[in-house]
């Protein structure tokens, strides 16, 4: 019953004719003409500015409305998220910060989109919304990100790689150290800004040219180019 996941990467600078193009597209696989939104904003605390700035391409690319599911901040009803999200067609996990956004869900709301998923509700990520609903993310006690503090939190699970998004011009460092985090060979993945990953209903991942891949060899990660015919979840 799962239908395909989408991972938009957005960015500064990003095509924005490109990720409206996107959108319809993922828009379109909700099966719905005109589909209900429900946006989750824990990544940026809800900031409703920052939702305007999403609303906008989202009702371009056919979305009929776009709720803000009240997680995060004063305003915050676990309740009445919950109702919103049930009925929305798709669920939008935004932008912001991986861990904020990962912080503002409980342990019952992830339980509940990963039920909303396998019951065939269509999820769509950009930037950090993409990374949210990937394995895990690395964090940091320190602010120097220094290598040796590094440990990997979960995140929603819904793909067992790691993705990364738009972080092409610095070369990648926190999918690297994600990915030597985990054990020999595993792989993850990185989506440069204004591009797509697609993870199939059978939680494959759609190959892709364009994504970035960077596999653990021998506790060193190594860059390569586009996803192998046989990539899968």
């Amino acid at each position: 019953m799962r239908k395909k996941i989408f991972l938009l990467a957005g960015g500064p600078g990003s095509d924005g004719r490109k990720t409206a193009a996107q959108l319809k597209t993922a828009l379109h696989e909700s099966g719905s003409t005109s589909p209900s939104v429900a946006y989750i904003g824990t990544a940026s605390g809800d900031d409703r500015s920052f939702m305007k700035w999403f609303e906008r391409p989202l009702k371009a690319a056919g979305a009929s409305e776009v709720r803000m599911v009240p997680l995060a901040g004063r305003k915050a009803d676990r309740a009445a998220a919950g109702e919103i999200l049930k009925n929305a067609d798709v669920i939008f996990i935004s932008g912001g910060e991986v861990e904020d956004g990962m912080n503002g869900l409980d342990a019952a709301m992830r339980g509940l989109l990963k039920k909303l998923l396998e019951e065939g509700k269509l999820f769509i990520g950009l930037s950090a919304g993409s990374i949210m609903m990937c394995r895990a993310w690395p964090h940091w006690d320190d602010e120097d990100h220094h290598p040796e503090d590094a440990e990997l939190f979960d995140c929603l699970g819904f793909t067992s790689e790691i993705f990364d998004t738009h972080a092409e011009d610095e070369g990648w460092p926190e999918l690297k150290k994600a990915v030597t985090l985990e054990p020999e060979g595993f792989t993850g993945y990185g989506i440069p800004g204004g591009e797509m990953a697609v993870i199939d209903e059978n939680g494959i991942l759609v190959p892709n040219k364009n994504l970035v891949r960077v596999e653990n060899r021998n506790g060193l990660p190594v860059i390569m180019s586009g996803t192998p015919e046989n990539s899968c979840s």
